[in-house]
């Protein structure tokens, strides 16, 4: 995260918000279910089967695993296409995926709409994938605003005096995304899942933009 440049810190705020907005019109259509956030399905998972709500765990657990899916589809797609081209593949088939999404919202299902987005989730975490490992963590804001806080306390003991910022504008993008997402489906319904497709396609033309000015 500190090592991200300014154009990277942007398009990582953008697909925060992305995720942030996706995540709420899961959460208000499936009444109570993310689809980017599986600390809580998890934690829902768990109750809902001491609770004896098995219908509920099991559908929690089935996005849990769609979501595992799209990470390790976005990891593959990182090992096969080398540097730079890796983020504009992974880019590109999140771009599809949420098409795809909004396709089934406007002919099919919902539900189904949403269970592709939570594979789009997934896959979107490894547009910042290194070595492997996730640089940025773009679907989950717990470990962000952990080290926002840390950092805050490092500017307060003379360490770097901007650092924490960076965390926070995520966990902001990420909330000011579910604000927009509630509001969209407020508005256009399961039709609101085209704003995040059309969102990242153009984020994906403007990062391949920008890592080809990168190489001249």
């Amino acid at each position: 995260m500190n090592t991200i440049d300014r154009n990277e810190l942007a398009l990582a705020a953008a697909l925060t918000a992305v995720a942030g907005f996706v995540d709420a019109v899961a959460f208000i259509h499936l009444g109570g279910y993310f689809i980017s956030f599986m600390s809580g399905n998890t934690t829902q998972m768990s109750s809902s089967f001491v609770e004896g709500m098995t219908s509920t765990a099991l559908r929690c657990l089935s996005i849990i695993g769609l979501f595992v899916v799209g990470v390790m589809a976005g990891s593959v797609i990182r090992r096969i296409a080398v540097g730079e081209r890796g983020r504009t593949a992974v880019l590109c088939s999140v771009t599809t995926l949420l098409g795809v999404s909004a396709v089934c919202a406007a002919t099919w299902s919902g539900f189904v709409a949403l269970m592709v987005g939570a594979v789009a989730m997934g896959t979107l975490n490894s547009v910042f994938e290194k070595s492997g490992e996730v640089s940025v963590g773009l679907t989950y804001m717990t470990g962000t605003l952990v080290k926002a806080a840390q950092r805050l306390v490092d500017a307060a003991f003379g360490g770097p005096r901007w650092v924490w910022a960076r965390h926070f504008l995520l966990w902001s993008a990420m909330a000011v995304g579910a604000l927009a997402g509630a509001g969209a489906y407020r508005e256009l319904d399961m039709s609101a899942m085209w704003l995040p497709f059309v969102i990242v396609a153009l984020l994906t033309v403007w990062a391949t933009r920008i890592t080809a000015g990168q190489k001249v």
